[in-house]
């Protein structure tokens, strides 16, 4: 098992984490069998708070486990910590000794910078406009490049960029042809089904028509209105049922309640306009059928766990990905 350590400062970028995380699990989807690990470690080992607002706990309360990684990146806020603890250090030290690659993103390859760890290397080091008084490493050579890998060092420039570098390091580690199917995937936004597998209940539902004719019927109304959507008493009379009869037969064939239903093809259709269209957020909020942003973006949140700004800022970020498809 390959295995990846992601090590979060305060304020790290919740994009790179997340889009990190998920171009490894894609690529243990779509083999045979999982060849990524990862974990999660966080200098102090308390709680800290991501750039998004959200509160991290620690996945691993200390610094062993170093002879099994093979890749760890760094990731922290704009600006450079005032005091780099040393047990951080150590724990890259044994990393490097071991065999391991060591990693940042952002910031977190300027803290590689100052403690020595890219000396007599290319590197991609990204000044925040907040620092001003940039540190300068005369024995680094710097390059303009979304990331670089050399030798055991990887450098990238910004938290988009991660998906990116960990494809170009899963066509070495692993296989170029599963880096690009990793790569299309992220892509595409959509996870092929691997080795025979069938679809998932939610994906058959999304990609597929109910069966039930009457359900589908309801699917179809709902689909054409949902800029302005119907109440589910008028919705149920249009198909000659009760709105309870309605109830029963859309949990019979779907497991959810129409109105839970409804809610999904509105959220889909809004993160669909998100990924893939420049519209602006208060425009995709009502032509998806909301009254007003912060209802839609507090339902785009309980639905994906992220912020409608974060779903097109990944989707862009995948979109990077595809130089490697």
């Amino acid at each position: 098992m390959v295995h990846v350590s992601f090590v979060l400062f305060p304020g790290f970028p919740m994009l790179a984490y997340a889009l990190g995380c998920a171009v490894l699990d894609t690529a243990n989807k779509l083999s045979p069998e999982p060849i990524f690990s990862h974990d999660m470690r966080i200098p102090g080992h308390q709680p800290v708070r991501a750039s998004n607002g959200a509160l991290v706990d620690p996945g691993q309360a200390n610094w062993d486990g170093t002879e099994n990684i093979d890749l760890v990146l760094v990731l922290c806020d704009d600006a450079m910590p005032g005091r780099i603890p040393n047990g951080f250090q150590a724990y890259l030290s044994r990393i490097e000794a071991a065999g391991g690659r060591l990693g940042g993103v952002a910031t977190g390859a300027l803290i590689l910078a100052r403690i020595g760890w890219l000396d007599g290397r290319q590197a991609v080091l990204s000044h925040s406009p907040d620092l001003t008084d940039a540190p300068q490493f005369p024995a680094i050579e710097t390059v303009e490049r979304p990331y670089v890998i050399d030798d055991r060092r990887m450098t990238v420039a910004g938290g988009a960029a991660i998906g990116e570098a960990l494809c170009a390091w899963i066509a070495k580690t692993a296989s170029p042809a599963l880096a690009q199917e990793v790569a299309r995937a992220m892509a595409s936004g959509k996870l092929p089904q691997p080795h025979g597998q069938s679809a998932s209940q939610d994906d058959a539902q999304h990609e597929a028509p109910p069966v039930d004719p009457i359900i589908a019927a309801m699917e179809a109304r709902m689909r054409a209105h949902l800029e302005t959507p119907l109440a589910l008493t008028e919705l149920a009379e249009s198909l000659g049922m009760s709105r309870k009869a309605l109830r029963g037969r859309c949990e019979r064939a779907l497991g959810v309640k129409p109105s839970e239903h409804y809610l999904t093809l509105r959220l889909r259709h809004g993160a669909d306009l998100l990924r893939h269209t420049a519209m602006p957020v208060s425009d995709i909020a009502r032509v998806s059928g909301f009254e007003t942003l912060a209802g839609f973006s507090r339902a785009i949140s309980n639905k994906l766990g992220v912020s409608p700004s974060a779903v097109r800022k990944m989707a862009r970020a995948a979109r990077m990905v595809t130089s490697y498809a």
